[in-house]
């Protein structure tokens, strides 16, 4: 629907610019609403189709069965986009009735720039009503397989890594079971082969004694006074 009016409004003008104020107009009359009737958060990839929806509610006057639809978000960096204008079926409600209509949105998601919240605007000629909004968070792509040659080259990694830890784990192994192996002289053994070996081998006289040994020879000689034979 558009407002049959030509008169130039503060909302008209707004609409006419490409962007609406997140602060809604003044309402003369109670008894008109823009609500979202699904979930408050929505998550979509790149390109791919989502909607919503938004319902306006108003009450069956003249004045009222003018409007424009509109929808525009406002990304992470607080920027708002231009509003596009959005297509509601008819109302074929009785008169002297509040009318309702369900108007489905189906944005726009070039990329993920489009993350943002998005908003119902309904503008009438002398006033404008605007949701609290939807967030939608756009991902660029979902889940991608690597490439087949980064599969191959992970997988010998992981093959030359367990072949390294064989390898060292065997190795240990049979080290340890030589070393369990090898005889271990008891400790009582060792001590009797050292007195063994002690006793084969007479001990060396000291240089002591062989000095005493040869001073008394000398002694003997000098008393006798002939040459010892």
């Amino acid at each position: 629907m558009t407002p049959s009016s030509t008169r130039r409004t503060p909302a008209l003008a707004a609409v006419s610019q490409g962007k609406l104020p997140l602060v809604p107009f003044s309402s003369p009359a109670g008894g008109q609403f823009v609500t979202h009737t699904g979930a408050p958060i929505l998550v979509s990839l790149a390109n791919k189709a989502i909607s919503f929806d938004c319902q306006i509610t108003y009450p069956d006057r003249p004045r009222l069965k003018n409007f424009t639809a509109l929808y525009f978000f406002v990304d992470l960096q607080n920027q708002q986009s231009p509003s596009e204008q959005i297509k509601c079926p008819p109302d074929l409600g009785n008169e002297n009735q509040t009318h309702t209509l369900r108007c489905l949105v189906t944005p726009r998601l070039p990329n993920a720039s489009a993350t943002g919240t998005y908003y119902c605007s309904v503008v009438w000629p002398d006033f404008q009503k605007i949701s609290k909004g939807v967030f939608i968070l756009v991902r660029d792509m979902g889940y991608r397989r690597p490439p087949q040659g980064s599969q191959q080259l992970l997988l010998f990694c992981f093959t030359g890594v367990l072949t390294v830890l064989s390898i060292l784990v065997t190795a240990l192994l049979l080290w340890r079971k030589k070393r369990m192996q090898a005889p271990q002289k008891h400790p009582a053994q060792k001590g009797s082969d050292l007195s063994a070996h002690s006793q084969q081998q007479p001990p060396d006289e000291s240089v002591y004694m062989a000095l005493q040994h040869r001073d008394t020879e000398i002694v003997q000689v000098s008393v006798c006074g002939c040459p010892r034979e």
